[in-house]
C-alpha cells in the first residue's frame, strides 16, 4: 500500500481537517471515506418513510455543507459529532417539509434461513423499526446515533446540542420506551390467542 495510504488511514480526525485547510483536496475525500456510509445509515434509519434516494442525496448535502463550512471557517470542531449534528438537522428538516412515501422493507436476512424463518426475522425486524419510529424525535436521534454510528455520549452530545446526563436519559427512555412496545404487543397477542371465556350454565 502506497505510503500515502497508510498516512490517511491512520490520520485523526483533526489531522484532516488541518490539512483540508491548507488546501489538500485529498484529505476531504478521505473525511467522505470515512463517514459517507455510517452517516447514510443514520440518515436512511431517520427517513425511513421517505423515498429510495433521500437519504442518499441528505447526506450528500450534509457532505457538500461540510466541505463549504471548513473551507470558510478555522474553528476547532469535533469533527464526527459535527457531521451527525448536521445530518440530524438535515433530517428534521427533510420530515418537516417532504411527503412520506411507502416504502418496501429492505431487509438482509441470511439466504440459508428457511422461509418460515426468513418472514419471521423479516416481521420481528418491520416491528422493531416501527417501535424506533415512534420513539419521540430525540430520543430516536440519540438511539440510532448510538447504536448505528457508534459515538460516545460526549460525542452525541455534541451532535444533538444536548448534555451527557441529558444523553443518557434519552438513551434510557428509548430502551424503556422500546421494551415496553414488545411487551404490550406480547401481551395484547396472549389476549388473542387466549380461549374465549365460555358461558355460565343456565
Amino acid at each position: 500500500m502506497p505510503s500515502f495510504l497508510r498516512r490517511h488511514r491512520t490520520e485523526s480526525d483533526d489531522a484532516l481537517v488541518r490539512r483540508f485547510r491548507t488546501g489538500d483536496e485529498a484529505a476531504f475525500a478521505e473525511i467522505v471515506s470515512r463517514y459517507e456510509t455510517a452517516l447514510t445509515r443514520y440518515a436512511r434509519q431517520m427517513l425511513r418513510r421517505r423515498s429510495a434516494d433521500t437519504a442518499g442525496d441528505v447526506v450528500q448535502d450534509v457532505l457538500l455543507r461540510a466541505y463549504r463550512s471548513l473551507s470558510a471557517d478555522d474553528r476547532p470542531m469535533l469533527l464526527r459529532p459535527w457531521l451527525y449534528r448536521i445530518a440530524h438537522n438535515r433530517c428534521l428538516d427533510e420530515l418537516r417539509v417532504a411527503q412520506p412515501a411507502e416504502l418496501g422493507e429492505e431487509l438482509d436476512i441470511a439466504p440459508t434461513l428457511s422461509t418460515a424463518e426468513q418472514a419471521e426475522g423479516n416481521e420481528r425486524m418491520r416491528l422493531l423499526l416501527a417501535d424506533i419510529e415512534s420513539l419521540p424525535e430525540r430520543q430516536r436521534s440519540a438511539l440510532v446515533i448510538r447504536e448505528m454510528g457508534g459515538l460516545s455520549y460526549d460525542e452525541i452530545a455534541a451532535a444533538l446540542d444536548v448534555t451527557v446526563p441529558a444523553v443518557k436519559s434519552l438513551l434510557v427512555r428509548a430502551r424503556v420506551g422500546l421494551a415496553e412496545a414488545a411487551q404490550a404487543r406480547a401481551a395484547a397477542e396472549r389476549r388473542a390467542l387466549a380461549p374465549a371465556a365460555l358461558p355460565a350454565p343456565a
